[in-house]
């Protein structure tokens, strides 16, 4: 299944250094950096992202609780593209050997976790079987200054897979919506991976200026990043218009 980046809301920079000036205020560069605030609604991304996403501590968070969310072969879970389709392996479960994929266990971890239900146990506990790959949903807000640290780390090739492709998808819609704020990453002048993919960045976000400036204001605009930024799972990436 996608995941999804939605960059929901975020400081409207034009609008308020116009409001500064009229009133005899410049705001630096700096300034802009330490003032402003990106909310991001992440949709459909692994409780093993998640964890990571939340280690960025100056930030907020607001994460859905997994208490009355269902597991299913469906929907609601994340598999790492790594893993190939079919790949069974051994495993011997009260004396019965069995080969299973990653789905089979899935489906096991759901049916346990129901099945604790319907027995009486609790919600709360029965699903501390839930696996990493359970998907989740959560929404974040940091600074611009936050922001670049964590594209900086997470943006990196040694990056684990899934918050990388994040990272990506959420720096070009920072690019998109606030250009004067956000320019290359400080880790592509040591980095000719980062390097490559912020000029990649650059042509995506070019490309898709005319769309966004006739998206109505309120509404989503989809950035386009497949197949040129190469990300190893979909994310669709949409930016709020103001």
């Amino acid at each position: 299944m996608a995941s999804k980046a939605i960059l929901f809301s975020y400081t409207n920079y034009p609008e308020l250094n116009a409001n500064l000036e009229g009133a005899g205020v410049k705001m630096s560069k700096d300034s802009m950096l330490r003032h402003g605030s990106f909310t991001f609604d992440l949709q459909g991304i692994s409780r093993a992202a998640s964890h990571q996403i939340v280690r960025h501590r100056i930030a907020s968070f607001s994460q859905q609780s997994q208490r009355y969310v269902k597991v299913t072969r469906s929907y609601g879970y994340l598999k790492p593209p790594g893993v190939p389709e079919g790949l069974r392996v051994p495993v011997e479960i009260q004396g019965n050997k069995l080969d299973v994929n990653f789905e089979d266990v899935m489906d096991l971890t759901r049916q346990a976790e129901e099945g604790l239900v319907a027995k009486g146990i609790k919600a709360e506990d029965s699903r501390y079987l839930r696996p990493n790959a359970a998907t989740t949903n959560i929404v974040m807000s940091m600074s611009p200054r936050q922001l670049i640290h964590f594209f900086n780390l997470r943006c990196a090739p040694d990056a684990q897979w899934e918050i990388r492709d994040l990272a990506w998808s959420m720096y070009a819609a920072v690019r998109l919506a606030a250009p004067p704020v956000f320019g290359p990453l400080p880790a592509a002048d040591e980095s000719d991976y980062i390097k490559k993919r912020v000029s990649i960045v650059d042509d995506l976000v070019r490309k898709g200026e005319d769309g966004f400036s006739r998206t109505p204001p309120g509404e989503l605009f989809e950035m386009e990043l497949q197949p040129m930024l190469e990300l190893v799972h979909p994310v669709e990436t949409f930016v709020r218009r103001y």
